[in-house]
């Protein structure tokens, strides 16, 4: 390998694999973009741990097109260990848009064999031992779909209380 390839391949955009992904709504439901900076705090906290994360704000321009963006995502989800789902309140109401982007970010992550970390935040943080049911019955109020997926996989679910 070159020197130049080498390089190449150390940087973010060239890496050829991630340890994860993490999928998160950019903007509340009061419009505010926390779910970016959410995003943002918990990957700079991981790869402070050493762990490589594919982040979207850092790898994709924000004039992509729908289908670059969806591109994107799904060649880096292919070289992902694991996944983080970052979840605040109002974030799925758009599930009941079957084209939804976010909604097509928790399929994918729940019809694959790979680990799936759903971490709320600006929440209460449920009981510990309903986190499954709870999850399910939060989802079941906007897809169906996705919950029926959730039975169907472990979900690991802890909580942020605040930013």
């Amino acid at each position: 390998m070159t020197v130049l390839q080498d390089t190449l391949n150390n940087q973010p955009e060239h890496r050829t694999s991630y340890t994860c992904i993490i999928f998160y709504r950019w903007y509340t439901q009061d419009g505010k973009n926390r779910g970016r900076v959410m995003a943002r705090t918990v990957a700079k906290t991981l790869e402070a741990m050493g762990v490589t994360v594919w982040l979207d704000q850092q790898q994709m321009s924000r004039q992509a097109t729908r289908e670059q963006v969806i591109a994107g995502i799904h060649k880096a989800f292919q070289r992902v260990q694991y996944v983080i789902i970052l979840a605040a309140p109002g974030d799925w109401d758009r599930f009941v848009n079957e084209d939804d982007i976010h909604r097509w970010e928790w399929e994918i992550s729940l019809k694959s064999r790979k680990p799936v970390w759903v971490l709320q935040y600006e929440t209460i943080c449920p009981r510990l031992d309903l986190l499954q049911t709870n999850l399910v019955h939060e989802l079941l109020l906007f897809s169906n779909f996705l919950a029926d997926l959730v039975l169907k996989r472990s979900i690991e679910r802890p909580c942020i209380k605040t930013l």
